[in-house]
């Protein structure tokens, strides 16, 4: 059976092909009335102002030798003048490769080199970090940014002037080789090239005749790249063009979707370096709200911000509801103000959902769900949804099937199978890798999103895990997440993420990591282990020991890195103690999150779910 939304999209009837065009038009109306607000200088900006600023970082741009072929490297963090950047290069019709400030130097560099990135705009504060990853390009022979620039130079209404020696391009690298000791600074004569070394790239300082410079996209024209979240491997650089992010916004701007008004204050404490985060930016743009920029996301300093700045609206990960729901700072703050939160990232425990918005006494609570490779969003609840499991139905013009991953045969309603995704605005492309955006896809042309997930009788999709993340045991599968939801009622239990460890009899069994909870410093991999069997079916329970360390690696939207834990294995980072052969010692999370959520959270009721397809037992999906 084939899930779709009875509103249909038709992208034809779209007025707008370059992105800077819809958000400037959507903007226009809202005049002087305050658009962002930096939580951390308290820098404040208006609508009128957000294309002004637009258009004199196209000045600077200019100035820098930014033309349509140029790959920009954005390294910040969620900062408003970003937003300025983008629209820029949507004028340009150049690319911005959005890039984590506060990651580290290695992750920096491997996708500055991915993405074949040209420039890099960055913040001073990550100035250090940027010079350090163009002394590795060099010394790995990987490809060189031509200019480096911060933020207040590329908004500045001072021009770029680059004054520098003419040098050969061989000169300069050898020059740079001998320097490396050197601080580099963005200005310095080794990292700005000469106008000879840009050639067509250069750009003279003339006016800029900004209807003459934006470019009319087509229906590939690539804006972005982002990285995919990299939970089961390497993140690749996935390309999304200006067509995708104009129908995701049209779609979730829907009036059943929709309820953000000129009066809201929308706070995003989301990564602009992800998909997600930048999206519901321009969301709580384009309807008016006060959007305001929590740089770097701390639960002390997301509550703050919902106070201050009596915040109306929030998008969010599963990690900030697990603090929302239990953490006790959130008794100190007035969050009164809050009416609506959506969540999404990776699957939420319902539980958690349930307690959330009880103790924040919310009116409107919802999931959605989406990826990189489907240009964000592909489903998404309405407004008032009590359904608060589901993370939705599709949204107009989508189209998603759930197949057994083995016979591929069509599941029936609550059979858990693999979602496929198609709309108008799916266009997966990996930046120069074919082979993966081939293999992403089906003979029917559907995104195989790799999760997996059930419907309902009325329609609603629920996503459970990554199929990857599946642990096959005895040919049964089990699903981490059911697990993992069971073991955080535990009093003891900060945190815990449910991982297969390779077993030569039964294949695959579970095994847990799990946070302490500082008051239960005792807490032993026996008594987890009890606590859990009475609670799930006995092959679910946690053969493969239960393993305590300091905290659970997660992407910037909450996913649990699997595979890091399963190195812990590999590396032989795990010292067993005698007598509990399955317990390790290592520092312990602060966090006391769940000192709230054990008085006030019982046991989950996982789902009933209809056996899978086919007589014979499930194989582990490839």
């Amino acid at each position: 059976m084939d899930i779709q939304n009875p509103f249909q999209f038709v992208w034809e009837k779209t007025t707008f092909t370059n992105f800077s065009d819809f958000i400037f038009s959507k903007i226009s109306k809202y005049g002087s009335q305050p658009a962002l607000i930096d939580c951390e200088t308290g820098k404040q900006w208006r609508f009128s102002e957000i294309k002004q600023f637009s258009e004199t970082c196209v000045c600077r741009l200019n100035e820098c030798g930014v033309t349509l072929n140029s790959r920009i490297a954005l390294v910040t963090s969620t900062t408003s003048q970003a937003l300025f950047v983008h629209l820029a290069n949507a004028i340009i019709g150049s690319t911005i490769v959005c890039i984590n400030g506060f990651s580290s130097v290695d992750e920096i560099w491997q996708q500055v080199d991915l993405s074949e990135s040209t420039h890099c705009i960055t913040e001073n504060q990550f100035l250090p970090k940027v010079d350090e990853v163009r002394r590795k390009a060099v010394m790995r022979g990987g490809g060189r940014i031509k200019i480096v620039k911060t933020l207040d130079e590329v908004l500045s209404n001072n021009k770029i002037h680059n004054f520098i020696k003419k040098e050969s391009r061989q000169q300069l690298l050898i020059k740079e080789e001998s320097q490396l000791s050197l601080h580099l600074t963005s200005d310095s004569t080794v990292s700005t090239p000469t106008k000879d070394e840009l050639g067509e790239d250069f750009s003279s300082d003339l006016p800029v005749n900004f209807e003459e410079l934006t470019v009319s996209t087509g229906v590939q024209t690539r804006m972005f790249i982002f990285y995919s979240s990299g939970t089961t491997g390497l993140p690749k650089p996935v390309e999304i063009s200006h067509q995708s992010l104009i129908i995701n916004l049209t779609q979730i701007c829907f009036p059943i979707y929709n309820t953000l008004t000129q009066k809201d204050r929308f706070l995003l404490p989301i990564c602009l370096n992800h998909i997600y985060g930048t999206l519901s930016a321009y969301y709580a743009l384009i309807n008016g709200a006060t959007l305001v920029m929590l740089p770097k996301y701390s639960i002390k300093g997301m509550l703050q911000a919902l106070e201050d700045h009596k915040i109306t609206y929030l998008h969010a990960t599963s990690p900030m509801i697990l603090s929302l729901a239990g953490d006790p700072l959130v008794s100190s703050h007035n969050l009164s103000f809050l009416r609506s939160i959506v969540v999404s990232g990776s699957p939420l425990d319902q539980n958690i959902a349930k307690l959330c918005k009880e103790r924040l006494q919310l009116k409107d609570f919802r999931q959605a769900y989406g990826m990189t490779e489907l240009s964000s969003f592909c489903t998404f609840s309405h407004y008032l949804c009590e359904n608060i499991q589901s993370v939705g139905v599709p949204l107009p013009g989508m189209l998603i099937r759930i197949v057994h991953w083995e016979n591929k045969q069509l599941c029936q309603p609550q059979q858990i199978g693999q979602l496929l995704v198609s709309g108008p605005q799916v266009m997966p492309s990996f930046y120069k890798n074919p082979k993966a955006t081939c293999d992403m896809l089906d003979s029917n042309k559907m995104v195989r999103t790799g999760d997996a997930g059930y419907y309902d009788e009325k329609g609603y999709i629920y996503v459970i895990g990554r199929i990857k993340d599946m642990i096959k045991y005895k040919g049964t599968l089990v699903c981490p997440s059911e697990v993992e939801a069971i073991m955080r009622t535990h009093p003891g239990i900060d945190d815990c993420a449910v991982i297969g460890r390779q077993d030569h009899v039964s294949g695959e069994v579970p095994a847990a990591f799990v946070v302490r909870n500082p008051q239960h410093s005792l807490l032993s991999s026996a008594e987890v282990r009890q606590f859990v069997s009475g609670k799930i079916p006995q092959f679910k329970e946690l053969r493969g020991g239960v393993y305590f360390i300091s905290e659970i690696p997660r992407n910037v939207c909450g996913k649990i890195l699997r595979k890091q834990l399963k190195q812990h294995w590999d590396r032989e980072r795990i010292t067993t103690t005698k007598g509990d052969t399955s317990s390790v010692n290592m520092i312990h999370s602060t966090n006391g999150a769940n000192k709230y959520l054990r008085r006030n959270t019982v046991t989950s009721n996982l789902p009933k779910h209809k056996p899978l397809l086919g007589k014979s037992r499930p194989r582990t999906p490839k």
